[in-house]
Formats: C-alpha cells, structure tokens, sequence
C-alpha cells in the first residue's frame, strides 16, 4: 500500500503527527547541539507535504511543524515564569504553548498562501516559492507586535561555510539560502534526480566559503584590554535583601582585581537596584578606576527622579548611560495591558513593569571607541543592533541568562550574537550573570569563553573595526524587496496562464 493512501485512510492523520515530531526536531539544529544540518531534510519533507494539497491542508501541516519547533525551541519561558515569576506551572505551560502557536501561524501562513495564489505554477516554482514565503514571513515575525525572532533558520549557520553570507545577506538571508536548498532536496527528492540539490549545495557552499575569505571591515586603533564580570549569582537569590550587600562587595572585589584593563563590563542588571541607592558606592568604584584609567560599564536600573519611572540601563563611571530600548514582553511589560494585564496577578517578576528608553540615543564612547549597546533580548532582533551601525566600532550586550537555569536558551542566545558579529563586522563583547560570557570576533567566531556557572573573569584584547559590510548599507531591504519582487512576477505569470484557461 503506498504510504500516502495510508495517510489518507487513517482516521488519526499519521502524516500530521509525523510533522509535529517532525518540527520538534529543529531545535536541534541550533546551538548547543549543533546539528544545523538537520534543517534540511525537516523542511524538505514539510515542503513536500505541502505540494498538490488545498490550501488549508497546507497551513495546518505548516502550523503543526511550527508547533512542534517552537514548542520545543522556546520551552525554556517555563523556568523564568515558573521556577523565577511564581506563575502556576498550569499557566505556565499555556503560556508557553499560546505564545509557540501565535508564532507558528508566520510558518503556517506562508505555505497557505503560497498553495492559495501559486496552486497552479507547478512544482519547482511552488518550491521556490516556499522558501521565499518563509523567508518574508520569518521577517515578519520579527516586527509584527514588536516582534519575536528567535530562532531564525540562518542562526544556526553561523560556524558552517553559510556564515560567509552573513555580511551580505543578514541572518535572514542565511536563512533563505537554508530554504532554498531544502526546496531543492526536496525537488530531488519528487523527480528523484539528486541533481537538483547537489548543484544547488554545491553553488552555494562554495559561494559562502569564497564570501567567507573577505574582509568588509578595518580595524580602528589598537585593541583594548577588556575585562567581563560574570558574577554568577542564581537568579533565585539574586533579589534578596540579604544579597544585596554581598552582591556590590562581589562586583567591586572582581573589578578591582583587574583595574590594569581598558575597560571592565559587568552583566545586565549585576546591580539589583537603582543608581540614586548606591551613589557613595558608585563615586568610590569610580575614584579607584580613575587611578588606573580604567572604564567601567555595569548594569543598574536608572530612575528618572522627575516621573519616577525606571530603566533597564548600562551605565559607565562618567555618566554615559544607555537605556534599554526594546523590552521583554511579560517580563518587563504587559503588553496589551487591558486584554493580558490580568497576567500580572500570577505572574511576580521583579522589575516587571518599566520604561523602554529613547530609540535614538547616543552612543556610550569608551577609550574613544563608539560602543553600540544591546541588553537582553535586543541582539535577537538585527534592527535594534543596526541602528548604531556604522558608528560604533564596537558592540556589546549585557544579559541575565540565569532565568533560564541550564536550559539551551543561553546557548541559544550567544549563537545570536554571533550572527550580530558576523552581519555588522564588529568585535562583540558578551557578558551575562551566569553565563554564556565571551568575546566573539568580527568573524562571529569565540574568541573566548568563560566557563557558565561558574564566578570569573574574562579577560581578553578587543579589536575595534570601522567601515560598514554591505548588510549594514542596505540591511533587510534589498532582500526583502527582492523576493516581493520575484513573488509577483511568478503571480502575475500564474495569473495570465490561469486567464488564458
């Protein structure tokens, strides 16, 4: 019996579930397991079960796929709400599952649409089509509702001969080459002629291995001598009160061992308070790094005296402050407040209603290089760390990973940075409470890593870089119109053939 009739006969829609695994699977393809090649074969087999089928087949095979990655992909929401935000382990799970379901309906939509307006085009063009409908809807992920763009398909590549691709092309870009050479696959795959992907593979390989040898950016001035703090402070103890006085002596003892750096950076929120509480505490650090010419960079919460709302920031010893701009849903605001404010009451995360600060803000210069400035979750989305490009020389993000304990999140997260490095050129400094901490160079790759969970000091010489790559000139618009572009050429095609029927 051919497996597709048996597909058809049985009542429990084997084929569904087989893509729900299917999707569950994915997340292995990202750090830290490292099987980026698995994406291939899983989106091939989703492609193909998408061609000949009706719309609404489409989007439900598309959805239940998505389900299972983002399911799998982002449970690590659960330890921060559950475990750190006191919600029900009830609520928790729904939440998790509510939030993998919004963002499985980007996948979902793209192959509805795709089988809805190019029903007729045939085979290898609906196949590119498929891998250009995921790429402007994984884009669209990432602003609909501020936008959520984790675990984008090209995160993955970024210590695969693809990252060469990254300067000129963005992580999305990467992620569309993925696409398409799973379409191909799966192209061989229906004419069995392995042909079609070995060619595809092959041409594209090779490009990102020559785009690899290019260097788009300069070095600026000699290296600095950098030091990140990774206090490791359990994020279960990190906001009692009987912490707090351990927590400055800490942060001071770590610093003042290694004043001979250039500059010294501690993690996101490395103090649990505000800055007008610790003002001695700060005068006095700063008075001892004066000595040694020494920068220091730590993360407080900023208090504006005038309206008392606060800010996530990164502040250094002269004043510079950087607030942060793009917050965390739930965990630093309710959005949507009068349909979901009624989370907050099971929900108890400090620090969870603040401020977001100024789009435009000047850059934080130290040792006379311009930093530009990420905390959290911003280095996920490509357009907040783009803004301060080309002007900084240096990048840097401060995180607090420890919500997420020994889940693959921090991973996760320090593969995304690492695409950053690769798209802008730039050196990129990493600091987080419990790790993962390092230094990733211009080529996205680590340079050096502290050890997670563990209290150290990562000392390392940071190179600055000038110039823009070619994504920074044109970032996502050159590709993003691109595919608009081509999609309407081939509809208007279909459209004309359909009319001439």
């Amino acid at each position: 019996m051919p497996v597709a009739l048996l597909f058809k006969k049985n009542p429990f829609y084997l084929q569904d579930w087989a893509l729900l695994i299917g999707g569950a699977l994915m997340p292995f393809s990202f750090a830290p397991y490292g099987l980026y090649w698995l994406q291939f074969p899983l989106l091939a087999l989703l492609f193909l079960s998408c061609l000949q089928q009706a719309p609404g087949i489409a989007m439900r095979r598309g959805f239940l796929f998505s389900l299972g990655f983002f399911v799998h992909g982002i449970h690590w929401i659960f330890y921060s709400l559950h475990y750190h935000g006191a919600a029900p382990q009830a609520l928790a799970i729904i939440i998790v599952v509510l939030l993998a379901a919004y963002l499985s309906l980007f996948p979902a939509l793209a192959l509805y649409l795709g089988n809805r307006l190019f029903s007729r085009i045939g085979a290898p063009l609906l196949l590119l089509v498929y891998a250009i409908g995921w790429m402007l809807f994984e884009w669209l992920r990432g602003y609909f509702l501020t936008g959520f763009p984790w675990l984008q398909l090209g995160t993955a590549h970024v210590d695969s001969w693809l990252a060469g691709y990254a300067p000129l092309l963005g992580g999305l870009g990467v992620g569309f080459l993925v696409a398409l050479m799973a379409a191909a696959l799966a192209l061989s795959l229906l004419k069995k002629q392995p042909l079609y992907v070995l060619v595809c593979a092959g041409v594209i390989y090779l490009g990102g291995f020559l785009l690899g040898q290019i260097s788009w950016t300069q070095a600026a001035g000699e290296p600095l001598k950098v030091s990140l703090v990774q206090g490791n402070i359990p994020q279960s103890q990190k906001w009692r009160r009987e912490m707090y006085a351990p927590t400055l002596q800490m942060y001071r003892q770590l610093t003042r061992q290694h004043l001979q750096s250039d500059l010294i950076i501690w993690p996101e929120t490395a103090i649990p308070g505000f800055t007008d509480r610790v003002e001695d505490y700060l005068s006095a650090l700063a008075a001892e790094a004066e000595v040694s010419n020494t920068e220091v960079l730590l993360g407080v919460f900023v208090r504006d005296a005038q309206t008392e709302r606060y800010y996530n920031s990164l502040v250094d010893l002269n004043g510079q402050v950087y607030r942060k701009r793009h917050l965390v849903p739930l965990g630093e605001y309710f959005p949507l407040r009068p349909l979901l404010g009624f989370f907050a009451q099971w929900i108890d995360i400090p620090m969870s209603d603040i401020d977001s600060g100024e789009t435009a803000q000047p850059l934080i210069k130290v040792a006379g290089q311009p930093l530009g400035v990420s905390i959290c979750f911003e280095d996920a989305f490509d357009r907040d760390v783009l803004q301060d490009l080309p002007e900084a020389t240096l990048l840097v993000n401060v995180s607090n990973d420890a919500w997420f304990e020994d889940s693959p999140q921090p991973w996760q997260h320090h593969q995304i940075a690492q695409m950053r490095a690769l798209e802008s050129g730039r050196s990129l400094m990493r600091v987080t409470n419990t790790g993962v901490t390092s230094f990733i160079g211009a080529d996205g790759g680590v340079q050096a890593m502290a050890t997670q969970f563990k209290r150290e000091v990562l000392t390392h010489e940071v190179q600055a870089y000038s110039g823009a790559t070619p994504y920074v000139r044109w970032q996502n618009y050159l590709l993003i119109g691109a595919g608009l572009i081509l999609l309407l050429v081939l509809y208007r095609r279909y459209a004309r053939n359909k009319d001439q029927q």
